[in-house]
């Protein structure tokens, strides 16, 4: 199977540069659509029954309402139904953080012989589609395709929390007996073994506007009381307890001359314990409704959109497959990490499906111009996680956990009236990863 998988390797590195060089911005819609239509054909090549649904409508705030990239997803059963096939749900994500407008936008090899590249999604994770693709493939070389129940599911929302997706992939990982997602691996053979749940807020405060120097007293400064909120948010941080908080982006006002009006922020929510989440949304509703700018009015939009994933039985006995397949393949055993970032893994290890979410190629420096493969880990990733599956096929593990604890992502809203209030004492203080 190695053998097989190598002798891909510049195909896959060609796969790799043609689907990086294809814009798939979470908010590109036309972008987001060819490369799902690459990835039917991909699918539909190794003999799966793929269909292509759209996306979902999804509002957010300053952008609207938007219809998000297609799902696509796959299908194919087992030759023969005695014994039960082992069923397997693989899944991905084909959208980036770079929309049309980034300056990042092409796959680019490093040094003659060297065996980086670097791109935007390059790791995350058309990288990993790529050595999921390659894995499927190696699978149908070896006859073991044919002995399990696979299920494909590859979204277009994962950027932006998965928020038109959520409810499918769950549906599917209700189904499945084991679950493995393609982002990206560490180097040295670091698997993730659990994650913290991931919550996004957004506030906006209404102030009342009036001229800076003739009539400042009558204006209620919608900034001056975004700041007061901003200070309580992020002192809901506790670095001792994995909670952490980051108000990410800030804007408001109109004119320097002119008492600001509007004003909002996005924050960014990180926890280790599902408890912990709906505490620290409790805390925001809080925060978003006692005013201390006399006079304005603050909304909060949120959802909890990705339950703690956290290391179960279930979880450990993939996770010693996986360094075994490893081993026999002469790779570095892969070490239990914890990770602040999240992936639909989380999603499908909440419904009680164990779960490993870190196969793909080796890379770093996600979400940034700096963002970089490693080319041999493309070959090498796809050679474990076959191996990996192959062995699953044969010796099966016990299948279904009980589902890990899940908070519901909702949308949310407070308002808080007009009338002066203090800002109650924090709860606890926050940080997360991204």
């Amino acid at each position: 199977m190695r053998r097989a998988v190598e002798a891909r390797g510049p195909a896959m590195e060609q796969s790799l540069e043609r689907w990086v060089n294809q814009n798939t911005g979470s908010f590109n819609g036309p972008g987001l659509r060819e490369l799902a239509a690459l990835l039917e054909r991909e699918l539909a090549d190794l003999g799966f029954a793929v269909r292509v649904e759209p996306g979902g409508a999804v509002e957010l705030p300053g952008r609207g309402t938007f219809e998000t990239g297609p799902l696509v997803l796959a299908r194919s059963s087992a030759a023969q139904r005695t014994p039960a096939p082992p069923r397997f749900l693989l899944a991905g994500h084909y959208d980036t953080v770079f929309e049309p407008d980034s300056p990042f936008q092409r796959f680019a090899r490093g040094e003659p012989g060297g065996d980086r590249a670097t791109g935007p999604g390059v790791a995350d994770m058309k990288g990993g589609l790529v050595v999921l693709l390659e894995t499927l493939r190696a699978l149908r070389a070896s006859g073991d395709l044919a002995r399990a129940d696979w299920t494909v599911l590859l979204n277009g929302d994962e950027e932006i929390g998965s928020l038109a997706s959520r409810a499918r992939i769950e549906a599917a990982a209700r189904t499945a007996d084991f679950g493995f997602v393609f982002e990206s691996s560490r180097r040295g053979g670091g698997m993730v073994s659990s994650r913290s749940g991931l919550g996004q807020f957004h506030i906006a405060v209404e102030g009342v506007a009036a001229h800076a120097g003739s009539a400042h007293e009558r204006g209620r400064s919608a900034i001056r009381e975004l700041a007061h909120k901003i200070l309580a948010i992020e002192a809901l941080t506790d670095y001792a307890r994995g909670v952490t908080l980051n108000v990410g982006t800030v804007s408001g006002g109109s004119k320097r001359n002119i008492v600001p009006e509007r004003a909002e922020a996005w924050i960014d929510l990180r926890y280790d314990e599902p408890a912990q989440g709906e505490a620290v949304r409790a805390a925001l509703e809080r925060i978003a409704a006692q005013p201390v700018v006399e006079g304005t009015r603050t909304t909060l939009w949120g959802a909890l959109h990705r339950p703690p994933k956290l290391l179960t039985p279930a979880v450990q006995g993939l996770l010693d497959r996986q360094a075994e397949a490893a081993r026999a393949l002469g790779f570095p055993t892969a070490r239990a990490l914890h990770s602040g970032g999240g992936t639909d893994g989380s999603l499908m290890g909440g419904v009680g499906l164990a779960t490993l979410d870190s196969l793909g190629a080796v890379g770093g420096s996600a979400h940034t111009d700096r963002e970089w493969v490693s080319l041999a880990s493309l070959r090498n990733s796809s050679a474990a996680a076959a191996v990996l599956l192959r062995r699953l096929i044969r010796k099966p593990l016990s299948a279904r956990s009980e589902p890990e604890a899940s908070v519901v992502g909702r949308g949310l809203s407070a308002r808080s009236e007009p009338q002066a209030s203090a800002v109650g004492r924090p709860l606890y203080a926050a940080g997360g990863e991204g």
